[in-house]
């Protein structure tokens, strides 16, 4: 390669390379473009200050798109969203205590739990709670706390001291990125002592994962792959990868 590549050059380099591998370390940066190695750290430096990408030890991961606000989130992949609700929402049986995590996934699966369903629902999340109107037989217990804007939940001691005292049948746990090597990330600090007390809380563990979160990383780390029980994605080359290496039951879309 060229001794004289731009920033701009490399950036999109790297973008298209964690797109197909999932993972680019400086050291490949650095022989691709016949670069030093400080060089290729200050590009990831740079691109992760940006929000472009997530730094690790000596490497760069994709970004999970779970970083955007909960309204951009929203929009992102929606129909894909849809469908894998509507396949997760298969799970939850009658009479059963379903957690359900925050997050715009784990809202389309209540939307999309059958009216006549009969269940109790245990969230931390308002707009979960109020989105069940038309499910006359669902019962709703809202986990009262700080409420924080950015992820549209409630967060905090109070959260924790109601979750300990729970013993639930399922969980859908939001994530917003799930790696071979990190494991399960989101973009929240708070949020990690929550959602792990949420997955010790029940017997089943689920995750409803949209294409773009898988093989990504967020910043913090909730724990291993192993916590899910039960994947609900889209099957494609990522999703079949991560799935060959992990044992986690999968329902495909």
């Amino acid at each position: 390669m060229s001794l004289d590549s731009t920033p701009d050059e490399r950036r999109a380099y790297i973008l298209a390379a964690l797109q197909t591998k999932g993972r680019l370390s400086t050291t490949e940066v650095s022989e691709h473009f016949s670069v030093s190695e400080d060089t290729a750290r200050r590009d990831f430096r740079e691109m992760a200050a940006e929000g472009l990408i997530k730094r690790v030890h000596g490497a760069a991961l994709p970004m999970s798109p779970g970083t955007l606000p909960f309204q951009g989130r929203y929009k992102v992949s929606a129909e894909q969203k849809v469908r894998l609700a509507r396949r997760a929402a298969q799970i939850v049986l009658r009479d059963q205590v379903v957690i359900v995590d925050g997050g715009t996934s784990n809202l389309e699966l209540v939307r999309q739990l059958p009216k006549d369903l009969r269940a109790t629902i245990v969230t931390n999340s308002p707009l979960i709670a109020t989105v069940t109107n038309e499910h006359a037989h669902l019962e709703i217990i809202f986990l009262g706390g700080v409420f924080d804007k950015r992820s549209q939940m409630t967060l905090g001691a109070r959260v924790l001291e109601q979750l300990h005292s729970m013993s639930a049948d399922l969980c859908f746990i939001g994530v917003h990125g799930i790696h071979e090597d990190l494991g399960l990330t989101t973009s929240g600090y708070d949020e990690v002592a929550i959602k792990s007390a949420m997955i010790s809380a029940a017997a089943e563990v689920v995750a409803i994962a949209t294409s773009d979160k898988i093989g990504t990383a967020a910043a913090y780390k909730i724990g291993p792959l192993s916590l899910i029980d039960i994947l609900v994605t889209e099957e494609n080359a990522k999703s079949r990868a991560l799935l060959e290496q992990n044992n986690i039951r999968t329902l495909l879309d």
